[in-house]
């Protein structure tokens, strides 16, 4: 892509996220502060995704975030049910790229993986997105259970992003 058609793309998503931004219901914070341009920087791209690409995107922070947990389980059944949910190759090449060092301790309720994929997931977005977008953020994802450092959070946000798109343009 040309110096020309990567400005064209990044105005073009600059416009489609504040286009998202004025249409949608959510476009004032419960503090009152309307969205303002300079945030838009702070807006990630994947809020224009559909809601199916979203739930995939905070299921993959989620088993980034508790995958200390999950590699130390013992029943086969629940680790292919975290499979299942988000893709066997996405879930193969979290356990392959995944070295991120998470020492927080991590509870997960076996009897409803895939709700405590999505709160662990919305927890590791919200703590990682400025606080300026968030209530934006947070009415787009599941709600979170609990806050993580902003550290860690920014470290496997950015680590989902990469395993996602590897997984989408995997051929």
């Amino acid at each position: 892509m040309s110096n020309i058609e990567t400005i064209r793309y990044y105005r073009n998503t600059i416009y489609s996220i504040a286009d998202f931004m004025v249409t949608n219901e959510h476009a004032v914070s419960e503090f009152g502060k309307s969205l303002k341009w300079s945030d838009l920087e702070d807006i990630p791209t994947w809020l224009l995704w559909d809601d199916k690409e979203i739930e995939q995107l905070v299921m993959t922070a989620g088993t980034i975030f508790l995958l200390p947990s999950i590699r130390i389980w013992i029943d086969g059944k629940k680790i292919q049910e975290v499979r299942e949910l988000i893709g066997i190759e996405l879930f193969e090449l979290i356990l392959k790229t995944t070295k991120i060092d998470n020492k927080m301790i991590k509870l997960l309720n076996i009897d409803n993986i895939k709700d405590n994929l999505l709160a662990a997931g919305s927890a590791v977005i919200i703590s990682s997105s400025s606080m300026r977008v968030r209530p934006w953020i947070s009415n787009s994802i599941p709600k979170p259970k609990g806050k993580l450092g902003a550290e860690l959070a920014s470290e496997i946000i950015k680590h989902t992003l990469f395993v996602v798109n590897q997984n989408r343009y995997a051929t």
